[in-house]
């Protein structure tokens, strides 16, 4: 080939090398009626996430093996409802023994204070001496001590057994359960965790150019995509009053109300937020 025809071998290859490019740039440029809706909102949404109003890991106050648990993981309960026992042969015999030491304490005091009484109508007539008589005040005052010390026992041995049934705090639904039969349960372990899912929040952030745009009482527009885009109506219920370290903005809580106990913690949410000047 000459250099010439080289020449012009090169100068066609450049043309060509342009010419398909433009049109494979024009290939990829979206049709404006194939955007998604998704991005046509970007500019005046925010996505977020679904959080429980309420929810507490449910702990013991003493120690004790598991005799058994009658909720599971899914399942909803009423507040007080007993969801496990701990030990409890042992802590109803504990009750039994201080009820039994204190009518022993009961019975003493009355047979003491029987004494008094008589040792009292002899001191008068002087058929006693001063030191006999209190000696004898001093045993009846020693079993009356006695008797509030059962009492207190009792009492102590009552709000054992009480803790050893674990209760709901409140009405919800178990999101966790760590216990079995037969566990033994050092004090303070982790049973359950219980969340009240009748309402739910929308947790999200805002910066400072946005956060001006909204306030504590404002109805905004909820949209849950895993829900078919299902659009629901929610109240601002929290706004940080200040940037916090650490925060990729201004903290911003959603409340939604949530009978059907549809939606679930940890959905994605997207909030339609009012355009600035609108």
């Amino acid at each position: 080939m000459t250099t010439c025809n080289l020449f012009k071998y090169n100068i066609l290859l450049l043309l060509s090398i342009t010419v398909n490019s433009a049109v494979a740039e024009i290939a990829i440029q979206p049709d404006p009626s194939s955007v998604s809706p998704h991005y046509k909102l970007a500019d005046n949404y925010v996505t977020g996430q679904l959080v429980a109003v309420r929810s507490v890991i449910i702990s013991n106050e003493i120690t004790g093996v598991v005799d058994e648990f009658n909720k599971d993981i899914g399942d909803q309960v009423s507040v007080g409802e007993a969801l496990a026992k701990l030990s409890i042969a042992d802590n109803l015999l504990n009750v039994q023994l201080a009820e039994a030491e204190l009518a022993v304490s009961l019975n003493e005091l009355k047979i003491q204070e029987k004494q008094l009484q008589r040792y009292q109508a002899l001191y008068k007539t002087k058929g006693i001496s001063a030191s006999e008589f209190d000696e004898q005040r001093r045993k009846t005052n020693t079993n009356k001590a006695q008797v509030a010390v059962d009492k207190i026992k009792l009492a102590m041995a009552k709000r054992e057994r009480d803790k050893s049934e674990i209760k709901a705090p409140f009405s919800g639904v178990i999101l966790t359960r760590n216990l079995e039969l037969g566990q033994f349960i050092p004090t303070g372990e982790p049973l359950y965790t219980l969340v009240d899912m009748s309402q739910v929040k929308v947790r999200f952030y805002l910066l400072e150019s946005d956060v001006i745009a909204i306030n504590v009482g404002d109805t905004v527009h909820v949209t849950i995509p895993a829900l078919n885009n299902k659009k629901l109506a929610g109240r601002v219920v929290i706004l940080a009053p200040a940037f916090q370290i650490n925060e990729p903005g201004f903290l911003v809580e959603v409340l939604l109300e949530n009978s059907q106990l549809n939606l679930k913690p940890g959905m994605q949410a997207r909030v339609e937020l009012a355009e600035q000047g609108a």
